[in-house]
């Protein structure tokens, strides 16, 4: 979706609007807001099920018989569960965050000097915390109350399954092998850093965004490029396994030298081939 809207972010002193001047398949102004908000709900979505993958470590370590919960069609909980988050932040944002006639004189002027776009011909959704007399524009901030308080839920549901699991991994380590301890330091390791590249990745960007505009610090910046860190997380959630966790490492190295002796081979091949036809040419010369 990225690529058809290039959405972005412009932060102005109290507010930002999050906006896109792309028109896809020839969409009205009106579509491609509805499809930026959407845009927002699949973000929501993609943090609510992180949190039910923390959640289903968490029982696969101390309570097996509620992974029944994740098998056959009780996995839709799940679907249903991080799908209503996405709904619940995307409406939201649509409602809560309408371009307004405030909004409007509050950013034009900046942006037709900085970028020279007019936001009323521009599709997005904008917050300004704060009114002419400095008063709180509850309306608007209703918006980020509510990603707040979704943000908070999923991000709560994460440092609980990790903590709880931090402490009963270290309680049954004493009564493990050696190999199966390493085991699970490594697993632990990995647990570590997986809390923290969504903390910097999903969550940092998105809080700093709506929380500036809460300072009404005096301040233009294209924070739309701090989304760009969103897009990290599914390689860097991979590579931290591949790196860390022995087998798994052990196992890409593995793949990695069969697939790089095949591409040896076969450019191996491409390079006799000509040879061939060169000496098959030139035999009947020696010959004569």
């Amino acid at each position: 979706m990225e690529l058809l809207l290039y959405p972005n972010v412009y932060s102005h002193n109290a507010g930002y609007v999050f906006y896109s001047t792309s028109r896809p398949f020839g969409m009205s102004q009106d579509t491609v807001t509805f499809c930026l908000c959407f845009h927002t709900g699949v973000y929501a979505s993609t943090i609510s099920m992180l949190s039910v993958q923390f959640l289903y470590r968490y029982w696969a370590i101390f309570d097996e018989t509620k992974l029944r919960f994740f098998k056959g069609w009780k996995f839709m909980i799940s679907v249903v569960y991080s799908a209503f988050f996405g709904v619940v932040w995307a409406l939201g944002t649509l409602y809560f965050d309408e371009i307004d006639n405030y909004s409007k004189g509050y950013f034009n002027s900046d942006m037709l000097q900085k970028f020279n776009l007019d936001i009323s011909e521009v599709s997005g959704v904008a917050v300004v915390a704060y009114d002419a007399t400095g008063s709180i524009r509850w309306f608007n901030i209703s918006s980020t109350l509510n990603m707040t308080c979704i943000m908070a839920i999923q991000y709560t549901v994460i440092i609980y399954c990790a903590v709880f699991m931090y402490i009963g991994m270290e309680e049954k380590l004493q009564i493990l092998s050696l190999s199966m301890r390493n085991l699970h330091k490594q697993f632990f390791k990995t647990l570590i850093l997986q809390i923290v590249t969504p903390t910097i990745t999903l969550f940092s960007p998105v809080t700093f965004i709506l929380y500036l505009s809460l300072l009404d610090i005096e301040c233009d910046l294209p924070t739309g490029i701090l989304l760009c860190a969103i897009t990290l997380y599914p390689a860097m959630d991979a590579i931290i396994v591949l790196c860390i966790v022995s087998a798994y490492k052990k196992a890409a190295k593995k793949l990695t030298i069969q697939f790089l002796d095949k591409c040896r081979k076969l450019l191996g091949t491409v390079e006799t081939e000509p040879s061939t036809r060169l000496n098959n040419v030139n035999l009947p010369n020696v010959m004569n």
